[in-house]
């Protein structure tokens, strides 16, 4: 008899943690690191991705976890996303179908750019923009220190009514590219939110000096370790190109 109650008693511990395992899941800070993906056109947060949930599916693919408001719920999901093919699959917790419709990654959103940041782990890395020619630009080591405690003058390359864009005049030229401290500052808005904020940040960038390409250092969060992006060509004008004009040929 003693036996069968410590053995209800066990089963009923375990009952009662499978079915509070969600909650257990967001209140654990060294599981779960949520940073807002989705807003609505108010700006209100309707998604969060979980930072520490990296998983690889293959050669190809890899999957996060997710949180999602449905109603006036926060639900759990997860996001599967394939670097080859560009695309992303979102689902649902407690949704039983496997088939859901694969969606286009779209250029300059939240999905895109954490595929930017973990496409460049996987074979299909090339597609993204991180090749053996390019390599010099993203292959290189990760900064000691925030941008923002950089030593050295802050130049204005341009400032508008919706953007401003400083470098550090304390410059390095290492080989082929130019490493520089940076700072931005931009405007953003919601459809039906007449309030205007402004997002700014310090970050580092390599600007080549053999090519119009540059990349950025970039951290999905301030425990994430960072990785340099992809290269990409900038617009004559533009932070790059004013930096490379003014230290590639000193």
């Amino acid at each position: 008899m003693n036996f069968h109650k410590k053995l209800f008693t066990i089963f009923g511990v375990l009952l009662f943690y499978f079915l509070n395992f969600p909650e257990k899941l967001f209140a654990d800070p060294k599981s779960f690191e949520w940073q807002p993906v989705g807003v609505d056109d108010y700006g209100n947060i309707t998604q969060w991705i979980n930072l520490l949930s990296y998983e690889p599916l293959n050669n190809d693919s890899f999957r996060m976890q997710m949180k999602l408001v449905e109603g006036n719920k926060q639900i759990l999901g997860r996001l599967d996303i394939n670097c080859r093919n560009k695309d992303y699959y979102l689902r649902k917790r407690k949704q039983m179908s496997q088939r859901g419709t694969w969606n286009s990654l779209v250029k300059g959103s939240s999905f895109e750019e954490i595929a930017q940041f973990h496409c460049k782990k996987t074979d299909a890395a090339p597609l993204w923009g991180y090749t053996s020619a390019t390599k010099y630009l993203w292959n290189i080591d990760n900064p000691s220190y925030p941008a923002s405690n950089h030593k050295g003058n802050w130049l204005t390359l341009y400032k508008n009514r919706s953007r401003e864009f400083k470098y550090n005049s304390n410059t390095l030229k290492i080989s082929d590219y130019i490493l520089a401290a940076y700072f931005y500052q931009k405007k953003q808005s919601y459809q039906y939110n007449p309030y205007i904020s402004r997002k700014s940040d310090y970050g580092w960038i390599a600007v080549s000096c053999k090519e119009n390409l540059s990349s950025v250092f970039r951290k999905l969060s301030n425990s994430s370790k960072g990785e340099w992006m992809a290269p990409k060509p900038g617009p004559i004008g533009g932070g790059a190109s004013l930096i490379r004009k003014a230290k590639c040929y000193e």
